[in-house]
């Protein structure tokens, strides 16, 4: 059993650990990578230009987004051109979705300037 002093060392360190990464990469500037986007709207991205039509239950499921949040975020990606929907043919209450030519076109350099940033 771990005792409450080493517990709390360990929770100190994580949390620390939290703080500095959270900094080295970014994520706590207005827009992530020098864009637009906060850190969950390019990680939508990522994964919508890193899967084959997924449908928003599974991307809700597998990022732990809230359903309406991840809604919200699409229907805005929509409005900008960014994705594009059809209903799928597994299931006709849920729409596959996709990056449009746009889409990919503003994922592209965030995906770029993620690596850049980690490799400095």
């Amino acid at each position: 059993m771990v005792d409450e002093n080493a517990l709390l060392r360990r929770i100190q360190s994580v949390r620390q650990f939290n703080r500095f990464y959270t900094q080295k990469i970014g994520v706590l500037h207005e827009g992530l990578l020098r864009s637009p986007f906060s850190l969950t709207e390019v990680r939508v991205l990522y994964e919508l230009a890193h899967r084959e039509k997924p449908v928003a239950s599974e991307l809700s499921r597998d990022l732990g987004l809230d359903p309406g949040y991840l809604s919200r975020i699409l229907t805005s990606f929509k409005a900008k051109g960014l994705v594009d929907s059809k209903p799928s043919e597994q299931d006709g209450r849920q729409s596959d979705l996709w990056l449009t030519e746009q889409g990919s076109a503003a994922f592209a350099p965030l995906n770029e300037r993620a690596g850049d940033e980690i490799g400095r």
